[in-house]
């Protein structure tokens, strides 16, 4: 294909949309156009976006507003996750709020899209209508991340119990531990204990797992807190005194769960759950 089949931007990216392709990045304009100026690429391009019909949720890589979505003038992050990761060479997976709604936490939507990235830090997206989070992980345990089906195909979403995980060691990414503690609640039926857990377990500080035993014992999942403790101590886990509360300091007299270790120096409100 070339330049002499479409007048202009907009009627390649109609042409597009036709195939069902919603992708593009800017060096693919240039190959459609190779005779046109940059400056008037850019200008085609800003204008598209100003216009709702694109979006750009990245430099140079841009999204197709379908009709579906065009009245917002919103694309939801999932529809375009994996093609941006893929575009920016980065292992990755949908993680914390982002990833327990996928999984029935239905009540914990965010504003929010959170995204675990491997490799050197990539700056948040905000913009009218995006806001991505990405968060740095150096190591991703690919084997507890499952693939999602979406309207434009699958995304990588961590597992159930790589989530709760993710949501209490990075619980100031997400409100807070009443928070976490809330999405816990709707999450622990799909997380499941067995061997094939120590792997991933042995990806987090034992303090994570720790106050994770303790939400569940506090949220009265005392058959699932059993199945985390036995699954702990028989892969020889040390526990040592570790605060509720990573960010606050611990004072002498503080409560302390005599089986996970946990001083509480942090309340978590559960009366609405």
């Amino acid at each position: 294909m070339n330049n002499a089949e479409y007048n202009n931007c907009s009627e390649w990216i109609d042409a597009q949309e036709m195939r069902g392709r919603y992708f593009f990045t800017k060096e693919d304009v240039r190959k459609i156009f190779p005779d046109a100026k940059e400056h008037s690429l850019a200008v085609s391009l800003s204008r598209l976006v100003s216009s709702k019909r694109i979006i750009s949720p990245w430099k140079n890589f841009y999204v197709i507003v379908s009709m579906e979505y065009r009245l917002r003038g919103v694309v939801p992050e999932h529809f375009y996750i994996d093609r941006l990761m893929n575009f920016l060479g980065r292992n990755y997976y949908v993680s914390l709020l982002s990833a327990a709604a996928l999984h029935g936490s239905s009540h914990q939507q965010s504003m929010t899209y959170f995204v675990m990235a491997d490799g050197a830090p990539l700056r948040n997206v905000k913009k009218k209508g995006t806001r991505i989070d990405f968060i740095q992980k150096s190591n991703i345990a690919s084997e507890f991340v499952q693939q999602v089906k979406t309207q434009s195909g699958y995304i990588r979403v961590s597992s159930p119990l790589m989530t709760a995980l993710d949501l209490v060691q990075q619980e100031r990414k997400v409100g807070g531990l009443s928070r976490v503690a809330e999405v816990l609640y709707e999450l622990v039926e799909v997380v499941k204990f067995d061997n094939q857990s120590l792997s991933l377990m042995k990806c987090y500080p034992p303090a994570i797992i720790q106050r994770m035993g303790y939400i569940l014992t506090l949220l009265e999942y005392e058959s699932l807190s059993d199945e985390l403790y036995e699954l702990c101590m028989g892969c020889g886990m040390k526990f040592r005194r570790t605060a509720l509360k990573a960010s606050k300091p611990t004072e002498g007299g503080m409560e302390v769960d005599d089986r996970w270790k946990v001083i509480i120096n942090q309340g978590i409100e559960i009366d609405e759950i």
